[in-house]
């Protein structure tokens, strides 16, 4: 054999080897990888799919359980036709859902079954927002919860107290204290339970600029910090003083520090068309007792999507949905924190978790009930969040209720709560 040969001669045993290895060992392994690789990006493509998706996904999983306590608690009102549906979940600061109960219908024409993707109007749980907006800012050293209003807006200054009234005459006082923000948010303030403009023109019908400055015109039905007297008028007050410290619009403050980053994808105060077709029926029961009657949010101007016509209104305006509620109270479950990021700080969770109404002793700070060891809010038909600070249950009771049974089924749906969240 010449030198040459020794180049020249065929290969194809050693690519044959080589092949070999390629095809027994390492195609089959980057097969494998590559198959990896794929499942674990379509994992997390499909999370961030849900979360864009809007919050319901919180509550998709099939095998989280319904307590039969909760049932129990709930039947006796749906079987007297006083409340036609609800979503009732019980959960912990860690988002796990230990408990849902989903009970009756959101349309019982048409027998419709109740879910989380139903809207719900969450009226003066919208309270929550205000207190938690100005604690924002107190965190900042932007306010004091000690300044008088009249601070950021001067023609507020010009209250005044009833001090004698009857059929005959109304007596004129100067208040012995200015109004401070810790007053209008924790209903301590003196002021009406509604602006006077409010009570003529409609609740949602003027800018918070307009509905603050009117509130001069109806005096102060007692002096300020002296009394308890529940009402929306100082939400609207603190929520103007939100939009002048911070400079943009109250509604868009709550959208870029509150409803963006926490996910609440379907919260406002301007319910779309098909969030509307959504929206839970309220129902109370007939005349007769015997079935259920369909109401209406009142309280509110139609239609719900009117951004040219109709304003925030802080004290009870928003609507909501189960998975944005549950995100809010894991903010509030978690100290104020939630996936990384400090909405509050500890001392100001600690104020909202702590009575504010001064010598008068109701269980109430700032936008805020306090009450059996929880915080949260309620609204006009039923809805409630309640947080348990120190065992770290999360309670949400949706409902839209007209009959008044709304607080006692609630109640008894917390007492069952309490009953069954797993003892740490």
């Amino acid at each position: 054999m010449s030198p040459g040969d020794l180049f020249n001669r065929p290969r194809w045993p050693r690519r044959d080897w080589r092949s070999s290895i390629l095809v027994r060992f390492l195609f089959p392994t980057a097969i494998l990888f590559w198959s990896v690789l794929m499942n674990r990006l379509l994992k997390v493509a499909l999370i961030g799919v849900m979360v864009c998706a809007g919050n319901s996904s919180v509550f998709a999983d099939d095998v989280i359980p319904e307590s039969p306590e909760v049932a129990a608690a709930f039947k006796p009102y749906h079987d007297a036709s006083k409340i036609a549906g609800c979503v009732a979940i019980v959960a912990d600061r860690t988002g796990k859902v230990h408990y849902r109960n989903l009970m009756g219908y959101a349309d019982v024409e048409s027998q419709q079954s109740i879910s989380e993707d139903n809207v719900f109007w969450i009226a003066s749980m919208t309270k929550m927002f205000a207190g938690a907006s100005i604690m924002m800012l107190v965190d900042e050293g932007k306010v004091s919860l000690d300044d008088p209003i009249s601070k950021f807006i001067p023609q507020l200054n010009d209250w005044k107290v009833v001090e004698e009234k009857d059929d005959s005459h109304v007596l004129l006082v100067a208040p012995v204290r200015p109004v401070t923000i810790r007053h209008a948010l924790s209903h301590t303030s003196g002021l009406a339970g509604s602006a006077e403009l409010q009570r003529v023109a409609g609740a949602d019908v003027t800018p918070l600029k307009v509905r603050a400055l009117s509130s001069v015109t109806g005096p102060l039905l007692s002096q300020p910090g002296d009394k308890y007297a529940y009402g929306n008028q100082g939400m609207n007050v603190a929520a103007r003083i939100v939009e002048i410290v911070s400079g943009m619009p109250y509604e868009d403050f709550l959208q870029s520090r509150f409803f963006d980053p926490l996910k609440m994808t379907e919260t406002t105060f301007w319910p779309s068309e098909s969030q509307v077709e959504r929206l839970a029926g309220a129902y109370g029961p007939n005349r007769k007792g015997e079935g259920f009657s369909r109401g209406e949010v009142g309280f509110l101007t139609k239609p719900y999507s009117d951004r040219a016509r109709r304003f925030p209104e802080a004290g009870g305006g928003l609507f909501s949905t189960t998975g944005d509620i549950f995100r809010y109270g894991l903010m509030l479950a978690n100290n104020g924190e939630l996936d990384g990021k400090r909405y509050l700080s500890p001392e100001s969770m600690d104020v909202l978790r702590t009575a504010q109404t001064g010598t008068t002793n109701v269980n109430y700070s700032l936008g805020y009930h306090l009450r059996n060891g929880m915080f949260g809010h309620d609204g006009a038909y039923g809805t409630d969040l309640s947080v348990n600070p120190t065992t770290g249950m999360i309670a949400i009771f949706m409902v839209q209720c007209t009959s008044g049974d709304q607080w006692a089924a609630r109640d008894d749906f917390l007492k069952a709560a309490a009953k069954v969240f797993p003892k740490q």
